[in-house]
């Protein structure tokens, strides 16, 4: 019997090619799509870390001002609790740096980690040759180690193996090559090479924490525990150290924290949103082709088929869609997961190798079992109405014009499919209009973002030990560059305009205490007497930086419109004074000499903040400028002259390593990838919703304009125009849409408030998406509905009175 079910359903199938094929893709795409999304999110949620007892790795350091992920802990704060805590048994810490790597050939520059030995055994990584770090490597004074990547090793050294007691020279100093770590291993996220921490009392460096919790203490305990210890590191912590307080948390939210897992919940949920539409779009297809059958249905039920015969039968059909549907979705699923690395790969900040997307057993298990439940699901609705049908009606002549109840059920299931399009639609508008205002807005200034190159240094401190040297090589490297013909100006600075943001710091006015909320803060950046004209920033008040401004000289800085509201409101700010760092050791005050426009330092997608600038020739011994970038303003295409810039800066000192030369458009497209890959995801979704909701209210039409063409064609015998054809049927497309537009909206309210996010910019309930939703569902719905309309104009009452 279950032979003979499956060879009825595959010559039914066959039979009906055209509908076959339809159900598999909607089936398909929208099965895929889910299954790409719970990819991700089975990934960077679900999944464990691919470190041993990574049940019991956790995150240790400050609480975050917005409570998601976990913050640094100070060097000094981690020693102190080192051997203190019960409840871990291995305490570890790193940071990451960027280093030079000189291998005779120029320096280039290389993403590093610097971590305490202790966390090579949490991580459970072993060395493919030599030996890993030791508490020896570890102490403070002790000679420079390091350890390679295995593609470092593979590429840079030819996979030399005799590489392990090599010399290499990192930042201007020696370092012998102790091991090579295997392939995969990147920890924390594209690090390429690995050296200790070396930490000593007193350095108050900024560390990422990582504890093993003891077999058997759970995750409250140490936090109690290390609350505990809260009043005695109070004491032993400098004074600018002593309100922030701990934490621990698992080390996955360091990877993933709170609000991206929120959003990777959301974009799930909007993918079951659209599986959900093409479950309504096939069981729509199925009961218009059960209808279709319904005499044929009634006769075997009045040969002695049962309900549970005929309902197995519609179930077996729709396993051999799933199956196909299946077929489809596993390339659409590992495509869209190949898009999502390329898309951050390209940004040269790929995603961590922690995230592994296997397309293991687990996840065809999963993909299938969601499959054969979409399409049991779809053939369940078709034939649990096949199987209550009315005998005697389905077999009684004349009944070929009635539905049998199928086209409310119908006209239901189009209603939902027209409310989650609106509803999905609103998600991908919002994330859209924050898009397209960004890549329209210029950075900062009137320049052309294509027309200003970037580019970073990193000068070793072996080779720099001082500032004044930095900005030596770095007013030789911008005088070679403003005297090539073609180039309009250049600058340097610690900041590139909403790519790299110099820093983010309290200030304060004179004598004022600190607010309960917190000081003032203000994105500052460090910039050369050419950063304005390079930029094309007005200045609206004052002067700007010049040759007066050198180191000895009185400290000055210039503040942006932002900042001048904000502090000075209604008042000239010239000549006030402005105190940097308050409450901290270093605190220093500065004159305002100059006002210019608004200024955007930070990433664009960043919270607006006043911006404030400091010249420098002043900047000796400020801890910004461990890392300085180079900005050249063209006449021409700026990214044609990437190689030059190179070249200029290697003639300077071959040793200063030059990375992430980037047109100013470049950098700021990459500096939105999160926003695009968002727009992208929630973008897709909305289109196959407004899709399969096009087609549904398509087919509803047609199917009923096909069961009322008795009717119809009586109408046009009487007499009836065009008018009153296309009224009858237009009504019923009326309030249905009417109807789905109704409830989509009272969906979207909340789901728009949901996604409202104010660092994207996005607002809940904003007319400039909803209305252009509600005009854009209304535009296709009329499309789908212009065919079944001519075709009920094109009506012949001879034929359709000629019935049966």
């Amino acid at each position: 019997m279950i032979v003979r079910e499956f060879r009825e359903a595959w010559r039914r199938l066959t039979r009906r090619p055209g509908y076959a094929l339809l159900s598999v893709a909607v089936l398909g795409v929208g099965l895929g799509i889910t299954l790409f999304l719970f990819s991700v999110v089975d990934t960077m949620v679900l999944q464990p870390l691919p470190f041993p007892h990574a049940d019991r790795l956790m995150a240790v350091g400050d609480v975050p001002d917005n409570g998601n992920g976990i913050g640094n802990i100070d060097s000094d704060q981690y020693l102190l609790l080192r051997g203190h805590l019960r409840s871990v048994d291995a305490l570890g810490a790193y940071t990451e740096v960027g280093v030079n790597l000189d291998q005779e050939r120029g320096a280039t520059y290389r993403n590093g980690t610097r971590f305490t030995a202790s966390m090579m055994d949490m991580l459970g990584v072993k060395p493919i040759l030599g030996r890993a770090f030791t508490a020896a490597d570890d102490a403070q004074g002790a000679a420079p180690v390091v350890l390679l990547g295995e593609t470092l090793w593979r590429h840079d050294f030819r996979a030399d193996p005799n590489i392990v007691g090599r010399s290499v020279r990192i930042d201007g100093s020696w370092a012998t090559v102790v091991g090579v770590l295997p392939a995969g291993f990147d920890f924390p996220q594209d690090s390429e090479l690995w050296m200790p921490l070396q930490l000593g009392i007193g350095q108050h460096r900024s560390l990422s924490g990582v504890a093993r919790l003891a077999p058997g203490v759970s995750l409250a305990q140490a936090r109690a525990e290390l609350a505990t210890k809260a009043s005695e590191l109070r004491r032993a912590l400098p004074v600018e150290q002593r309100v922030r307080a701990s934490t621990i948390k698992p080390l996955a939210l360091s990877f993933t924290p709170e609000d991206t897992r929120g959003w990777l919940w959301l974009m799930l949920g909007a993918g079951g949103l659209v599986l959900l539409l093409a479950c309504v779009n096939v069981a729509n297809l199925q009961m218009v082709q059960t209808l279709n059958r319904r005499h044929e249905l009634a006769l075997r039920s009045a040969l002695g088929g049962g309900r549970a015969r005929l309902m197995a039968g519609a179930l077996v059909e729709s396993l051999l869609l799933s199956v196909a549907s299946l077929a489809l979705a596993w390339p659409i699923m590992r495509g869209a997961v190949r898009w999502l690395q390329v898309s951050f790969a390209a940004t040269d900040n790929p995603l961590p190798s922690a995230y592994r997307f296997d397309a293991d057993g687990w996840m065809l298990l999963f993909a299938f079992s969601v499959a054969v439940l979409s399409t049991a699901v779809v053939g369940l609705i078709p034939a649990w109405r096949a199987a209550r049908a009315d005998l005697q009606d389905a077999l009684r002549d004349g009944s070929k014009g009635s539905s049998g109840g199928f086209g409310k059920a119908t006209r239901t299931m189009v209603v939902a499919q027209v409310a989650l399009t609106v509803v999905l639609l609103v998600g991908a508008g919002m994330f859209v209009r924050v898009l397209v205002g960004l890549m329209t807005q210029s950075p900062v200034g009137a320049a052309h973002a294509a027309n200003v190159l970037t580019a970073q240094f990193a000068m070793p401190r072996a080779e720099y030990p001082h500032d004044a040297q930095r900005i030596r090589f770095l007013e030789t490297l911008v005088e070679r560059l403003r005297s090539e013909p073609g180039v309009v100006d250049a600058t340097a600075s610690n900041t590139i305009p909403s790519t790299m943001l110099g820093s983010r710091e309290d200030v304060a006015l004179p004598g004022q205490g600190q607010p309960s909320d917190g000081w003032p803060q203000a994105e500052m950046g460090i910039v050369d007497a050419h950063f304005l004209d390079t930029y094309g920033v007005h200045l609206r008040e004052g002067r700007f930086f010049d040759a007066r401004d050198r180191a000895g000289s009185q400290r000055v800085a210039v503040i942006d419109a932002k900042m001048a509201a904000a502090l000075w409101p209604g008042d000239d700010p010239l000549n006030r004074t402005l105190v940097l760092y308050p409450g901290k050791p270093q605190a220093e005050t500065v004159t305002i000499v100059g006002v210019i426009e608004p200024l955007q330092l930070a990433s664009a997608l960043s919270k607006s903040q006043p911006g404030l600038l400091l010249p420098l020739l002043q900047a000796a011994g400020a801890s910004p400028m461990d890392r300085v970038g180079v900005s050249v303003r063209t006449h021409a295409d700026a990214a044609t002259w990437t190689r030059h810039l190179i070249e200029t800066a290697h003639a300077v000192d071959p040793q200063v390593a030059v990375f992430e030369v980037y047109s100013q458009a470049a950098a700021m497209a990459m500096s939105r990838t999160n926003l695009v890959v968002l727009t992208d995801i929630f973008s897709a979704l909305g289109l196959v919703a407004l899709l399969l909701a096009g087609a549904g209210l398509y087919g509803m039409l047609a199917f009923s304009v096909a069961q009322r063409t008795r009717e119809l064609g009586i109408r046009r015998a009487i007499g009836a125009g065009h008018g009153a054809i296309v009224r009858t049927v237009a009504r019923q497309l009326a309030w249905q849409l009417g109807l789905g537009l109704g409830i989509g909206l009272l969906l979207a309210i909340p789901w728009s408030g949901m996604l409202a996010e104010p660092g994207l910019h996005t607002r809940a309930h904003d007319p400039a998406v909803f209305v252009p939703v509600l005009l854009l569902v209304l535009g296709v719905s009329a499309f789908a509905a212009l065919v079944p309309l001519l075709r009920a104009l094109r009506v012949d009452p001879a034929v359709a009175l000629r019935y049966e």
